[in-house]
This record gives C-alpha cells, sequence and structure tokens, in this order.
C-alpha cells in the first residue's frame, strides 16, 4: 500500500549523538518523547519495505517478502499495533546499493515511515544502514550475513557470519577433512564470511587450499570449479548465493567436484533446494530455521505459509526471519506504547519474545540472538534438524 506524505514527522533532538557505541542506544539517542520522530501513540506504525524483487537474488527478495506480509495480515488481524494497523510502503531495490540508499531516502523523505525493513546482498544493507544513521530511524535486516553492519539504529534480524560459522566450521574439519575450498559470490558479504571462515578454519589448524570469486550473475563456472577441483580439498564452503547457488552447485556436480568434496554453506540454503535437483541432499549446514522445527508457533508459521502461498517447497529461512522480525518489532512498539525512536530503540534492547525459533532477543550489539541449529537436506526437500547448538554468540564489538 502506498501513502502519501503525511507531514507529521518531527525530527530528533538537536544533538543527538550518532556515535557507534551500541550501549548510547535507546533513550540516549535523543527524540521528542511527545512524539519525535514518527508522532506519540496515536500514530500509526508506518514501516518503508525494500527487497529486490528483481535481479540477481530475486528469490530471497521474494521470500522475505513473502513472510514480512504474512506476519502483517496475521498482526492486523489481530489489532494491528496500538490499536491501528501497520501501515507499510514498500519499494523494490533491485539489490542495487545505490537504489536501496535512493530507495531508503525516498521512504524517510516523502513517505515519512518510522522504520526501515529489508535488503538481501550486504552491499544494500550497509548503502540503506548509513542512510538509516545519518537520519536516525531504525532499520532490521532479515537476511544472513550482517557483519560490518554497526550502528545504533540497525537491528540485524539475520543470522551473523560467527553464529553460521562457529558451529559449522569445527563439525566440517572432524567430519570431513581438514582441507577446504572458499568460493564466493564477489561482493561484500561472501568476502567477509569467508574471511571469518579462513580465521576459523587456520585457527583450528585446517588449510585453506583454494579461494576463488566471480561476479553476481555468473552463468559459467567451470573455470572456478575447475580450479577449486585442482586444489583437491575435502569439502567446499560456498558462499555463492541468488540464481548463481543454483548455477554453481549443479556445475559443480557436474564437473566432479562434488563426487571428491563434500560441500556446505550458504548455496545449501532452503530458497535453493528446489532448482538443485536433488544435488544437495545428504549434506549438512548450520542455520537457524527449519520447518521441521518442533514446537506448536512453527506449527502454525508453517501451514499459515504454506495456505498463503500454495507452497510445498522448504520454507526459506529469510522468510521466517523476516516474519518472526516483524512480529518482534511489533511487540517492542507495544512495549514503547510509541511510535517515537528513542521509546521504540528502549523497548527493541529489552523485548524478547518465545516464537517460532523459541526465545529470541536482541544483544547489546543489535544481534538477533536464538537457538542455531545443525541441519541436514534430506530428499524431498527435508531439512531435518541434527543437533539443537544453543545460542551461539557473537563476539562482534562495536567502537
Amino acid at each position: 500500500m502506498t501513502r502519501g506524505t503525511r507531514g507529521r514527522r518531527a525530527g530528533l533532538a538537536a544533538g543527538a549523538t550518532l556515535a557507534l557505541t551500541l550501549t548510547a542506544c535507546g533513550g540516549s539517542v535523543g527524540g521528542d518523547t511527545g512524539g519525535g520522530n514518527g508522532g506519540g501513540a496515536a500514530d500509526p506504525l508506518s514501516i518503508g519495505l525494500m527487497a529486490p524483487i528483481t535481479g540477481p537474488v530475486a528469490s530471497e527478495g521474494e521470500a522475505m517478502k513473502m513472510g514480512f506480509d504474512l506476519a502483517l495480515k496475521e498482526i492486523n488481524a489481530d489489532g494491528g499495533v496500538l490499536g491501528q494497523d501497520i501501515e507499510v510502503d514498500f519499494l523494490d531495490d533491485k539489490a542495487d546499493p545505490a537504489i536501496a540508499a535512493q530507495s531508503a531516502n525516498r521512504l524517510i523523505t516523502e513517505n515519512q515511515v518510522d522504520y526501515l525493513f529489508g535488503t538481501i546482498t550486504g552491499d544494500t544493507s550497509l548503502a540503506v544502514g548509513k542512510v538509516a544513521t545519518e537520519a536516525e530511524v531504525p532499520f532490521s535486516t532479515a537476511e544472513m550475513g550482517t557483519a560490518g553492519i554497526c550502528t545504533p539504529y540497525v537491528w540485524a534480524f539475520g543470522e551473523t557470519d560467527p553464529m553460521i560459522l562457529t558451529e559449522l566450521v569445527p563439525h566440517m574439519l572432524e567430519t570431513k577433512g581438514t582441507r577446504v575450498a572458499l568460493v564466493g559470490s564477489d561482493y561484500s558479504f561472501p568476502r567477509g564470511f569467508n574471511g571469518l571462515a579462513r580465521e576459523l578454519i587456520e585457527g583450528a589448524g585446517g588449510e585453506v587450499v583454494a579461494e576463488e570469486y566471480a561476479p553476481l550473475g555468473t552463468a559459467d563456472w567451470q573455470p572456478v570449479i575447475g580450479k577449486l577441483s585442482s586444489a583437491a580439498p575435502d569439502w567446499t564452503l560456498s558462499a555463492v548465493v541468488g540464481g548463481d547457488a543454483v548455477s554453481f552447485v549443479r556445475q559443480a556436480d557436474e564437473f566432479g567436484l562434488l563426487a571428491t568434496s563434500d560441500i556446505t554453506g550458504i548455496s545449501l540454503i532452503q530458497d535453493y533446494y528446489p532448482a538443485m535437483g536433488g544435488v544437495t541432499d545428504g549434506r549438512e549446514l548450520v542455520t537457524r530455521y527449519s520447518d521441521a522445527l518442533p514446537g506448536e508457533a512453527n506449527e502454525k508459521f508453517v501451514a499459515a505459509f504454506r495456505e498463503a502461498y500454495d507452497w510445498d517447497a522448504p520454507i526459506p529461512g529469510v522468510a521466517a526471519n523476516a516474519y518472526e522480525g516483524l512480529k518482534f518489532i511489533a511487540a517492542a512498539v507495544e512495549a514503547a506504547g510509541t511510535t517515537e525512536t528513542a521509546a521504540v530503540m528502549d523497548a527493541l534492547s529489552t523485548t524478547t519474545t518465545d516464537g517460532i525459533f523459541g526465545e529470541t532477543s536482541f544483544t547489546e550489539n543489535h544481534r538477533f540472538q536464538t537457538d542455531m541449529q545443525l541441519v541436514r537436506v534430506e530428499a524431498g526437500g527435508k531439512y531435518v534438524p541434527v543437533e539443537n547448538l544453543g545460542v551461539v554468540e557473537d563476539p562482534t564489538e562495536c567502537r
């Protein structure tokens, strides 16, 4: 739903700090307690949603929007937030950092939203995070990989690199071998993800025998696969994303890499399974979400998602993150009793929920914290939880 400018937005108090020390968030960031950034309790919560529903990571963008839209429908059907429906303005950021930054500026200045939500790639998240911080508007991501975003105004619902890799790397070194190849799409997230992986691999006595990247939109992966195969890894950690993940994994199987090397990482997530042709069956990954997680909340979510979208494939983790993220934001705004920025950020830092992942909360560094899972991919797209790893802490410090 696109709304016109409401003209009710007031800036935060002059002199509000933009320091990156996250302990300075909340009430200390300034703001007019009578309304400030977004008005008082009488105003509806307005959210600017950005997702790349066109471009190289459109499948993840669509999945994120689906999870968000389902939560929005449920929240509004249950009375909304502060007694009113949540209002949403949507823009397609096309996975382009410049477009994402322009979209964020437009949503803030023209649509005067209280909150920004979305994007998929690390580059777009960084671009929107900068805009949100300068405008003093809270922004939440929902996709994996939020390393490098360190500002009081960014609240990351996606799994961070340490949450994924801290338990995955030693598990793979122990069960698959110590010779590891790293591969990724050529932008900030895969390089940061693989950089941390290298530290963990080498710190545990393993060896990175190859590291290769290719631009988003790469169709022919044979040259990269040839280099990886020549290095004779025991296993390959893949941070290739979007449609490229499908091309890479299928060609890795076709050209023999998967006959001699196991594979794990981002390319195994649920989003890509339907197009993989069963190539990833039997492989393992660490993630937060599986539609086979036990618990009434997840069972209800799975049933609602499948019915709403006539969905029989594995439910993507980013859809679950977006769904739970909007529910969490709604709970925080209710607790704050207002859409005013400082009060909402105070509430985000203290809110806890018990939803589809189990118990959730934010860390001091604004990372969404809940249990992580070791998951095995089985035939038919069943992502079977093998081991609940508990809360895996992200030690990242923001200064």
